[in-house]
C-alpha cells in the first residue's frame, strides 16, 4: 500500500513540473534569438596584473653539478623581458620577475654551458597575467624541463 502512495506522489510531482512556460505562452526563452546587428568581435577588457603576484620564471639546477645557465624571454613585440645568465650549484634555485603585463606569444630560450638547450614558444593568456602563473625551468644533466602552474 505504501509503495502505491509513493508512486502516485512521484507521478503527480513530475506532472506538476511539466510546461515551465505556463498557460498561454507562445514561445520559450530559448526561442528568442535576436540579431545583435554586428559581426565584429567584442573587445577584450584590459588585464591588470597584480603587483604582489607577478609571473615568475623559477630556474632550478637538478643536473648534479654546478652549471651556468642563460635564460632569455622575448615578447610578441620583440622586447626582451628576461636576459639572464647565472651560475647555479646543484639544487640551487633563482626566481626572476618576467615583467609580463599582457597576453601573447613569448619565446623562451634556455641554454646550459656545455649542456642542453631548449627554445619554445609560450602562450601567455589573460588568466596567466591576472593570476601570476609561474613557469618552472629545471635543468637536468641531458635535458631542460619547462612547466607552468596556474
Amino acid at each position: 500500500m505504501r509503495r502505491r502512495q509513493v508512486l502516485t506522489a512521484a507521478a503527480l510531482s513530475a506532472a506538476s513540473l511539466a510546461g515551465c512556460t505556463g498557460p498561454g505562452a507562445t514561445h520559450s526563452p530559448t526561442d528568442d534569438q535576436r540579431d545583435t546587428g554586428t559581426d565584429e568581435p567584442t573587445a577584450t577588457a584590459p588585464v591588470t596584473p597584480p603587483e604582489n603576484d607577478p609571473i615568475l620564471f623559477v630556474l632550478r639546477n637538478q643536473s648534479g653539478a654546478q652549471r651556468t645557465v642563460s635564460l632569455t624571454l622575448t615578447g610578441p613585440d620583440g622586447r626582451r623581458h628576461l636576459d639572464e645568465s647565472v651560475t647555479l650549484g646543484n639544487g640551487d634555485i633563482r626566481e626572476y620577475d618576467s615583467g609580463i603585463r599582457s597576453p601573447g606569444d613569448y619565446e623562451l630560450a634556455v641554454t646550459v654551458e656545455n649542456g642542453p638547450d631548449r627554445t619554445m614558444t609560450l602562450y601567455i593568456e589573460a588568466y596567466d597575467v591576472r593570476m601570476g602563473s609561474n613557469h618552472l625551468v629545471t635543468v637536468h644533466p641531458d635535458e631542460i624541463d619547462v612547466f607552468w602552474e596556474e
